[in-house]
């Protein structure tokens, strides 16, 4: 009988030395019989992150962090389940083996695995590009916007000779030209022809959080339009997913405390920030941030300040990607940029210290919010000012916390002059109003405890649009037929529900599973799919706690009681 995923994922586990994956990231130091090393997730002088040979595992008493190799590969790596297997697979020299049990899906992920490759190919082809003498006006650009060639190393940057030197490169390495294509490096031209995307332009390679290269920015080196170009939407790459800077922050979190993050739009201001000193941005790639970019910034830091272009698109981008990272539990502070300069320009004009100073005295997401929304209103004006009070407790109720909402209340009724109490009862219209909307979309109610497993994973095989989870739930699933499958989605992650209809002679969750997902309509869908993954983290963790303080109580050694009472917590927080 064929092996699944989890047993193969237990020979896995067999071949680590939990010492010899960690050693790289830390500096491990023999007390007794432990091994203890300064922790990697938060910055400390004295060393309290132990391992446990015997068990495989590592515990710091300092922040609370503990797991098993895969768990310290993705807190590392800031990367998902799959995405740390993966690491740790290809150290220890293991092939992923294919567990979805279909061809379809096998060629695509070699052929994936190929694009990858030849993006890789063509980030190296780039980079020597700017390093020979054909690059010498690429390297006068970099040196006239103050960016060194180590600089441009780290980022890995490079030039586009011209139209067709890419083209013919990559096919002499036995890349197709529909390769070139997939992967959005060429554009077909009238004849039929293919010619570099980015010919004549100043390179830089857009990295996941795998370290793996997924697309390109180009920046002209002249006035010409447009400025800057991106590889479009491909197999491999996802703008909206995806952001810019995260090996620099990853490389920089091994150095020191990274206690925050600074979000800007572009790349070059990426770039320009750490030639500056500022080691710790990021780019949207865009002018909106999305729900994907924020649970992976979310994965790096609990703070973030966005500063983005001062000019009025900045600014519009700015509003609308505050709701969606403060939503991810996000602390959000914004910057804003005088005489319409963005980072890059700003801090080669100013410079470091004074662009440090901009951070320090960035606005917090409400005041912001309110400050920005003040502008729209003349508030020497009686009737213009009460439009605004209005306006402005709408931004202020979502707050809920009554010591926010009242601190708040106070900064509207400085700004506008008008009391306190009017402002209040202008909150409880508001919250009138709120009521009414929370009755009409009031929550799904809530199944069993194998109801909201089921559709979970009728969403994550595809059931529901939008449906993501990004914690392992498979410590939570003790139903044979419920894990087999969600073990089947965590193998490939690109499943669908054809393929898990496939799986219905075999395994009698799935009819279930599937007259789950039909309950539900396509509006709901979503929300309902989200509480249904609460509900399972919830009574799962209500469990582990029972069984942690069983053992606990039966304990004996005091090592692992103090562990076990750090877990202990760690579930509460759960909760």
């Amino acid at each position: 009988m064929a092996e699944n995923f989890s047993e193969w994922l237990e020979k896995l586990k067999a071949k680590v030395d939990i010492a010899e994956l960690i050693s790289p990231y830390v500096s491990l130091q023999t007390k007794g019989s432990k091994k203890w090393a300064c922790c990697p997730f938060h910055h400390e002088k004295t060393p309290s992150f132990c391992l446990y040979e015997q068990s495989q595992t590592y515990h710091c008493f300092g922040c609370g962090v503990g797991g098993d190799a895969i768990t310290f590969i993705q807190e590392i790596e800031h990367t998902d389940f799959m995405g740390a297997v993966k690491i740790i697979a290809d150290k220890y020299r293991m092939p992923i083996p294919d567990f979805s049990h279909n061809d379809k899906s096998a060629g695509l992920k070699k052929h994936k695995d190929k694009l990858f490759e030849m993006m890789r190919e063509t980030a190296n082809y780039f980079h020597s590009n700017l390093k020979s003498d054909a690059g010498k006006t690429a390297r006068e650009y970099l040196a006239k916007r103050g960016i060194s060639m180590q600089t441009a190393t780290i980022f890995g940057m490079g030039y586009s000779l011209g139209r067709n030197q890419l083209v013919a490169y990559l096919a002499s390495k036995g890349y197709s030209k529909e390769n070139m294509q997939e992967a959005g490096l060429v554009d077909t031209t009238q004849s039929g022809g293919v010619v570099d995307t980015m010919a004549g332009r100043l390179i830089v390679p857009i990295i996941n959080n795998i370290k793996q290269v997924v697309a390109f920015g180009g920046r002209v080196l002249d006035d010409s339009k447009p400025k800057y170009k991106n590889t479009r939407d491909t197999v491999l790459f996802n703008k909206s997913k995806e952001i810019f800077g995260q090996h620099s922050v990853k490389r920089l979190k091994l150095e020191t405390a990274v206690k925050e993050l600074i979000v800007v739009e572009g790349y070059m201001d990426v770039i320009s920030l750490f030639q500056s000193g500022v080691k710790n941005a990021i780019a949207s790639m865009g002018t909106s941030l999305t729900q994907d970019q924020a649970k992976l910034i979310k994965r790096y830091v609990d703070k973030v300040v966005i500063c983005y272009d001062g000019d009025s698109a900045g600014q519009n981008a700015t509003m609308r990607g505050l709701d969606i990272l403060y939503n991810h539990g996000l602390d959000v502070r914004v910057v804003s940029l005088p005489d319409n300069l963005d980072p890059d320009e700003y801090v080669r004009k100013y410079g470091k210290d004074a662009y440090l100073k901009m951070l320090i005295e960035a606005k917090p997401l409400f005041e912001h919010k309110l400050f920005t929304l003040a502008k729209s209103y003349d508030l020497t004006s009686p009737q213009e000012k009460g439009k605004y009070a209005v306006e402005a407790m709408k931004i202020i109720k979502p707050l809920g916390d009554p010591a926010m909402i009242e601190a708040y209340i106070g900064y509207v009724a400085k700004l506008t002059g008008l009391p306190s109490d009017t402002l209040r009862r202008q909150l409880d219209v508001s919250e009138a109003v709120a009521t009414v909307i929370k009755k009409e979309t009031a929550k799904i109610s809530m199944s069993a405890f194998d109801r909201a497993v089921r559709y979970v994973l009728y969403g994550l095989f595809g059931g529901v649009e939008g449906a993501v989870c990004e914690k392992d739930l498979s410590q939570y699933l003790e139903d044979k037929n419920q894990r087999t499958l969600y073990d089947l989605y965590r193998s490939n992650q690109e499943n669908t529900l054809e393929e898990l209809t496939s799986q219905e002679e075999d395994n009698p969750e799935v009819k279930a599973i599937l007259d789950e997902g039909s309950k539900i309509g396509d509006e709901k869908a979503l929300k309902y799919f989200e509480d249904c993954v609460a509900r399972i983290i919830k009574e799962g963790e209500k469990k582990r706690r029972k069984e942690l303080i069983k053992a606990f109580d039966n304990e004996k050694d005091e090592d692992a009681k103090l562990i076990m009472m750090s877990q202990i917590a760690q579930s509460n927080n759960k909760k």
